[in-house]
């Protein structure tokens, strides 16, 4: 929202000596006008600086919204993040096993290999043994393909994440850069906005003063 700044000029009086006995007419006329022309111009310059002080406050509260709901976005994207780093781990951890269980399948196959030579009666035994623990290794290998395939999409979705992240990081600096720019402007509006205040009163107690000496006159 665009602030707008007040640029009234104060036209400085003369206050000529309040025991003086006689003033001409024409000047008390005009000093008198001068003095209501800057109380005028010390008030419109209040309004000015107390209206771009709301200006100010106002979208310090809806940068402090905007603030909240990316930090709500940045949790949740966190959580899917440690979900996602969760389930590689079991996927890694499956895949090891697996691997594990396929190569002890493997030795045994090879020790059974060796066994029908020295025992051919428990030849067709053995074999029967072989094309069991094959099943075992089709089962196996199927399963670790179909965790394979799995482990493509979580690794897909964690450089999706990555860049959801990134994006939640550059907003939050964003965010952060505009409410300190925010604040130091209200800084300075709440600054003039004292300072006019106090010339308003002062401007009044001129004004006060020289309509009670024109009353005695």
């Amino acid at each position: 929202m665009k602030l707008t700044k007040a640029m009234t000029t104060l036209t400085i009086g003369v206050l000529m000596s309040l025991h003086t006995t006689a003033w001409a007419q024409n000047s008390a006329k005009e000093g008198l006008e001068r003095i209501k022309t800057n109380l005028t111009n010390s008030k419109t310059n209040l309004q000015e600086y107390e209206k771009n002080l709301k200006t100010v406050d106002s979208n310090i509260t809806e940068v402090g919204k905007a603030k909240s709901q990316v930090e709500g976005q940045q949790k949740q994207v966190q959580q899917q993040v440690e979900e996602n780093n969760q389930a590689m781990t079991r996927i890694g951890n499956q895949e090891k096993e697996l691997q594990k269980l396929m190569a002890d399948e493997k030795n045994k196959i090879t020790q059974e290999s060796q066994k029908i030579q020295e025992y051919e009666a428990m030849i067709a035994k053995i074999k029967e043994n072989q094309k069991k623990r094959e099943m075992n290794i089709s089962d196996y290998q199927l399963q670790l393909t179909q965790l394979q395939e799995e482990k493509k999409i979580w690794n897909s979705r964690a450089a999706n994440l990555k860049e959801q992240k990134d994006q939640v990081t550059q907003k939050m600096r964003s965010l952060a850069s505009e409410e300190n720019e925010w604040k130091a402007k209200q800084k300075g509006y709440q600054g003039e906005v004292k300072r006019w205040t106090k010339e308003v009163e002062r401007q009044q107690k001129i004004s006060d003063s020289y309509n009670s000496l024109a009353e005695v006159k």
